[in-house]
C-alpha cells in the first residue's frame, strides 16, 4: 500500500512539474523594440558673420583657425564681442554630412555677411 501511494505521489509530482513548465513556456515574451536614433531635419546652423557652423548633434562649433577647420565647444576668443544670440544664422535643412565647411564658398555667396549691429526680430533664416 505504501509503494502505491509513493508511486502516485511521484506521478503527481511529474505531472504538476510538466504543467508548470508548459505554463512558464507560454508566458515567455520576447521584446522586439528597436531603438532608432532620430535624425534631425536641421543639423547645422550657419553664421554668415563668423563664417562658422554650429553642429546641433555634437553641440560644437566648426570654424576656421589658422587656415584649418577646427571643432570646439565655444567660439575662439578672437570673436569676443560677437553675440551668437543676437546674430543672424541660417538653418541648413537636410544637410547631414559631417563636413559642412566643404560648401563654405556656396554659403558665402548665398548668405552674405551683415555686420549691422541692429537686432532682427527673425534671427533664423531657413535654407530651402
Amino acid at each position: 500500500m505504501y509503494t502505491r501511494v509513493r508511486l502516485l505521489q511521484v506521478i503527481l509530482f511529474f505531472l504538476i512539474q510538466s504543467s508548470f513548465a508548459q505554463i512558464q513556456l507560454e508566458t515567455v515574451y520576447v521584446s522586439r523594440n528597436k531603438t532608432t536614433k532620430a535624425i534631425p531635419a536641421v543639423r547645422y546652423y550657419y553664421y554668415p558673420n563668423l563664417q562658422a557652423y554650429y553642429d546641433i548633434c555634437t553641440a560644437r562649433y566648426l570654424y576656421m583657425k589658422d587656415g584649418e577647420w577646427i571643432t570646439a565647444e565655444h567660439i575662439a576668443p578672437n570673436y569676443r564681442g560677437y553675440s551668437l544670440y543676437n546674430s543672424n544664422y541660417i538653418l541648413l535643412e537636410g544637410f547631414t554630412n559631417d563636413e559642412p565647411y566643404l560648401l563654405i564658398n556656396e554659403h558665402k555667396k548665398k548668405y552674405p555677411a551683415n555686420y549691422s549691429s541692429k537686432r532682427r526680430k527673425d534671427n533664423a533664416l531657413v535654407q530651402k
